[in-house]
């Protein structure tokens, strides 16, 4: 989906990278783009358009919500330490 081409093998893509992190930040729940919404994970393209159409916004989003990442990440984590 990425118009760059990684010119280092080992280098992760830059747009599956903002991706990602957008899936794991949860950011598609309240994403302005309704398919991200509806499968709860960010579509893509160039980059997540809400981190680049609105890159402060996004920005602002995630250093206020992240005591709630880390709360939600840790007890994930714990869980699945439990599990094994």
């Amino acid at each position: 989906m990425s118009r760059a081409v990684s010119s280092e093998p080992e280098f992760p893509d830059c747009d599956d990278t903002l991706r990602r992190l957008a899936n794991v930040l949860q950011i598609p729940l309240t994403c302005r783009r309704q398919r991200c919404r509806r499968g709860g994970q960010c579509e893509g393209g160039y980059g997540p358009p809400c981190y680049f159409e609105n890159h402060r916004d996004f920005v602002a989003g995630v250093r206020e919500q992240m005591p709630e990442y880390r709360d939600y990440w840790s007890t994930k984590r714990q869980e699945m330490q439990e599990g094994l």
